[in-house]
C-alpha cells in the first residue's frame, strides 16, 4: 500500500512540473517598442559581435601600450666548465632590472597608430550595428501594429458582412432578392475572412522575426502593444541630427583628425637622430630613437648575484654617452613628404564636404517622401469613406424597394452597380492599409538618414 501510494506521489508530482513547465502555464511575454529596442542592444548577434571586435581592439590597445607602464623583470644564468683538467670556473649573475618610461615625444609609433584606428572603426562599427538594429527593430515592431490594426478593422467589418449576409439570405427567402445577390455578398464575407487569415499568419511570421532579433525564445507566445509615434519632423532639425549622427561623417571628421596630426608630425622629419644616456651606479637615463619618436626611460638594474672570471666584476661609478646624426641635405624628402601629406588632408576635407552635400539631399528627399506618403494616406482615408459611404448607400437602395418609389432618380441602380461598389470599396480598403505600411516605412527610412537611435 506504501509503494503504490509513494508510485502515485511520485506521478502526481512529475505531471505537476510537465504543466509548470509547459507553455500553457507560462505567461504570454508582454513587449512594447521600448522593451524590444532594450532587449535587441542587448542581445542582437550584430550587435553582441560588433561589441567584440570592439573589445578585441580594446585588448590590442593595452597589449600595445604595455610599455607606458612600469616594466619589471628578472634575469639569471650559470656556467661552469673545467679546463686542462686542473682549472675550473664558475660564472654566473642574477639582476633585478625595472624600467619606466618617462616621456615619449615626436611622431606616434605605428603600432599605436594602426591599433586606435582599429579601436575607432571598431567603435564606429558598433555604433552603426546598434542604429540599423533599432531600425530594424522598429520596422518590424510598426508592421506588428499595423497587421493588429488591420485584422481588428477587418473583423469587425467581417461582423457587419455577417449580417448583411443575414439579411440577403432572409430578403432571398421572400423573394426580394435574387441568389446571386446572396452569392456576392457571401463570396465579399469569404474575400475578408481570407485577407484575415494571410494577416494573421504573417502576423505569427512577424512575432517569431521580433523574438529572434531580440534574443527571446521563438516559440513563446507573446503579446505586442503599441502604438504608432506622430511626431512631427523639421527639415531644418532633420539636416542637423544628420549631420551630427551619421557614421560616415563620423568617419570621415576622424580620418581628418590623424591626418592633421599626421602633417603635424612631418615637422619631427627635420630633428637629427639622436640618442643619448647616463648611468649612476645602478640607476640610468636612456634617450631612445625609432623612425621619428624618441623615448626617455628609467632603467633601475640592480645585481643580486654576479660573478665572472672568477671574481665579482666591477663597473664605473658613472656612465654617460651621447650620439647625434643629421643630413645636411636631404633632397626636398621632408618637403616631399609635407606636400604629400598635406594634399591627403586636403582631400578628405573635400570628400568631407562632398558627404555633407550628399547627405543634406538625402534627408530633404526622405522628408519629401515622409510628406508625399502622408498625403497619400490621407487622400485614400477619404477615397475609403467615399467607397463605403456610396457602398452602403446603394445597399440600402437595393433592400429597400420604397426607396426607389420614393427616389425615382436612383431607381437605375443595377446589382451590377452594387458589385463594383463592392469590388471598389475592398480595393480601396487593402490600398489605404497598404498606404499606411509605406507611411510608416518613409518616417523610419527618415529617421534613418538622421543617424539617430532615440
Amino acid at each position: 500500500m506504501q509503494k503504490a501510494v509513494f508510485v502515485f506521489l511520485c506521478v502526481a508530482f512529475m505531471f505537476l512540473a510537465f504543466l509548470l513547465d509547459s507553455p500553457l502555464a507560462q505567461d504570454k511575454l508582454a513587449l512594447t517598442l521600448d522593451k524590444c529596442v532594450e532587449m535587441a542592444l542587448r542581445n542582437s548577434e550584430q550587435v553582441l559581435k560588433a561589441a567584440q571586435v570592439l573589445a578585441e581592439a580594446e585588448g590590442a590597445m593595452t597589449a600595445v601600450r604595455s610599455d607606458e607602464y612600469l616594466q619589471m623583470g628578472f634575469t639569471s644564468w650559470y656556467e661552469r666548465a673545467k679546463q686542462d683538467n686542473r682549472l675550473e670556473t664558475k660564472d654566473y649573475n642574477g639582476t633585478l632590472r625595472a624600467e619606466q618610461l618617462l616621456m615619449r615625444f615626436g611622431e606616434l609609433p605605428k603600432r599605436l597608430d594602426d591599433v586606435q584606428e582599429r579601436y575607432r572603426q571598431a567603435e564606429l562599427d558598433l555604433q552603426s550595428a546598434r542604429i540599423d538594429v533599432v531600425s530594424q527593430i522598429r520596422r518590424i515592431f510598426y508592421n506588428i501594429i499595423l497587421i493588429q490594426d488591420e485584422i481588428r478593422e477587418r473583423e469587425e467589418f467581417v461582423d457587419e458582412i455577417k449580417k448583411k449576409v443575414k439579411r440577403t439570405e432572409d430578403r432571398v427567402k421572400e423573394k426580394l432578392a435574387l441568389e446571386i445577390e446572396l452569392l456576392d455578398v457571401e463570396r465579399e464575407l469569404a474575400q475578408q475572412e481570407l485577407s484575415i487569415n494571410r494577416l494573421k499568419r504573417e502576423l505569427r511570421l512577424k512575432k517569431t522575426e521580433i523574438l529572434q532579433v531580440t534574443g527571446a525564445d521563438e516559440e513563446a507566445e507573446v503579446n505586442i502593444s503599441g502604438e504608432l509615434p506622430e511626431v512631427e519632423f523639421v527639415v531644418g532639425d532633420c539636416i542637423r541630427a544628420a549631420m551630427e549622427n551619421r557614421i560616415e561623417l563620423k568617419e570621415l571628421r576622424g580620418q581628418i583628425e590623424r591626418q592633421e596630426r599626421i602633417v603635424r608630425e612631418v615637422l619631427w622629419e627635420l630633428l637629427p637622430e639622436l640618442r643619448s644616456s647616463y648611468r649612476y651606479k645602478d640607476t640610468s637615463i636612456i634617450l631612445e630613437q625609432e623612425d621619428k619618436t624618441w623615448d626617455t626611460s628609467l632603467v633601475y638594474e640592480k645585481p643580486i648575484w654576479e660573478k665572472e672570471g672568477g671574481k665579482t666584476p666591477e663597473r664605473d661609478k658613472w656612465e654617460f654617452s651621447f650620439g647625434l646624426s643629421f643630413p645636411i641635405f636631404d633632397g626636398f624628402r621632408v618637403k616631399g613628404i609635407m606636400q604629400e601629406e598635406e594634399a591627403r588632408l586636403e582631400k578628405l576635407k573635400i570628400e568631407l564636404l562632398q558627404k555633407g552635400k550628399q547627405i543634406r539631399l538625402e534627408v530633404r528627399d526622405a522628408y519629401a517622401e515622409v510628406a508625399n506618403a502622408k498625403e497619400d494616406m490621407d487622400i485614400q482615408a477619404k477615397v475609403l469613406t467615399l467607397r463605403s459611404k456610396t457602398l452602403e448607400r446603394m445597399e440600402a437602395i437595393m433592400e429597400t424597394p420604397i426607396i426607389s418609389q420614393k427616389y425615382p432618380h436612383l431607381a437605375g441602380i443595377s446589382f451590377d452597380d452594387v458589385i463594383r461598389a463592392r469590388e471598389q470599396y475592398t480595393e480601396a480598403q487593402t490600398l489605404y492599409f497598404a498606404q499606411k505600411q509605406d507611411y510608416m516605412l518613409a518616417r523610419e527610412d527618415l529617421r534613418q538618414k538622421m543617424g539617430t537611435i532615440e
